[in-house]
């Protein structure tokens, strides 16, 4: 009698648990999905992208996961935080990777972060990301560095966009001579800036120099910092005049 009684109490046990797994994964299966701080792909597809798995469409689950940190890893994001609104809805705040710049190659633009890292590739520009215009040959993988026939042209546009958004500088682009000397162009304003492995002492006067000519509006015309030097005077072309934009440092 003792055996029958604990053989009953072992399948209510087993009973039980299945029950209650069971209403685990009915009552907190995931209905919705929301996303913000996507700009890379719809709010459907990244919804998709957290979903792929079982275990990833129930919320406890989801949330045991993410404090493992077995959630999925995307390429392109830099972190990102889930909270649950409900008992059915999990809501996730991405940041991306930032595109710091593009690559115009042929008929393709290659969007790339601070790193190198391809994050985005079009027929067509978009809209207000400055370019690098190069005739150079050009591969890439998405999510991966970009690669260059010429290397050290490479390093220069990596060189160039980071020390453009450090120093906070709006641009349109910039092209390269067939000797890889680099040609900035702002507006209507034209900046020679050479070949060099590190242009940090340009870009980083060119900031100031660029307020000066705002402020004192002056119109198209061209900066040569081929040859510049720290505390040097900068000196600014228009239609044959020419104007001091550049202040010798104290």
């Amino acid at each position: 009698m003792g055996e029958m009684v604990k053989k009953y109490k072992k399948w209510w046990i087993l009973l039980a648990a299945v029950l209650v797994i069971l209403f685990c994964i009915f009552f907190f299966r995931v209905k919705k999905v929301t996303v913000e701080g996507n700009t890379f792909y719809s709010q459907e597809q990244m919804a998709e992208m957290f979903q792929q798995s079982l275990p990833e469409r129930n919320v406890l689950t989801f949330w045991l996961m993410d404090r493992l940190s077995l959630t999925p890893e995307l390429d392109f994001v830099r972190e990102y935080e889930v909270s649950y609104p409900s008992l059915n809805e999990i809501h996730i705040r991405l940041y991306e990777k930032t595109i710091v710049a593009g690559i115009a190659y042929t008929n393709q633009y290659i969007y790339f972060d601070k790193d190198g890292m391809v994050l985005q590739s079009t027929d067509k520009p978009l809209k207000d990301i400055p370019l690098f215009e190069t005739k150079n040959l050009v591969t890439f993988t998405l999510y991966s560095k970009i690669q260059m026939e010429n290397e050290n042209l490479l390093a220069q546009i990596m060189n160039l966009a980071n020390l453009f958004q450090h120093y906070h500088i709006s641009w349109d682009r910039v092209e390269f001579s067939d000797s890889d000397e680099a040609s900035l162009y702002i507006g209507d304003i034209q900046v020679r800036l050479g070949k060099k492995e590190n242009y940090d002492e340009q870009i980083s006067a060119l900031s100031s120099i660029l307020e000066t000519a705002k402020r004192e509006k002056i119109g198209p015309g061209e900066i040569d910092m081929t040859n510049y030097t720290v505390k040097g005077t900068v000196i600014f072309n228009k239609r044959g005049e020419q104007h001091n934009t550049g202040q010798k440092e104290k």
